[in-house]
């Protein structure tokens, strides 16, 4: 979103178009990154993170959501983030900082290749390739 004050109707039609696109944006990902604050955590650090998702999937062309999600703290693993693609699966990454994320971006979600140095789990999704009946 843009941070500017409005100054007459023109900017409120700007700010609208600007809400319009990140909607389409985001209903129409195709992936879903989380990124778990934990209750005791300094928020700022996974606001960064969660921003530097924002920026990077923009700039690559990627659609995805980008969620900041509250979850348990996994002393050592923080920050936690989950990448949720159709093929991969749930995948679930630790001590990612706003510098890893270009990489993340690069190589998960336009590559296709999970980075092994950072996971912690994956979950395979169960969709159903062939049905007889």
């Amino acid at each position: 979103m843009c941070s500017f004050k409005l100054k007459g109707p023109e900017d409120l039609e700007k700010l609208a178009e600007e809400a319009r696109k990140e909607l389409v944006i985001r209903e129409g990902a195709e992936f879903t990154v989380k990124v778990f604050i934990g209750p005791l955590n300094n928020r700022e650090t996974y606001k960064k993170v969660a921003k530097a998702f924002v920026d990077e999937t923009k700039r690559a062309n990627v659609r995805a959501r980008v969620i900041i999600a509250e979850g348990e703290a996994a002393s050592g693993f923080d920050p936690l983030v989950e990448i949720d693609t159709p093929r991969d699966g749930v995948v679930l990454y630790a001590n990612i900082t706003p510098d890893k994320v270009p990489i993340l971006v690069r190589e998960h979600l336009v590559r296709g290749k999970i980075v092994s140095e950072w996971i912690i789990s994956q979950k395979r999704s169960q969709h159903v390739l062939f049905s007889w009946h």
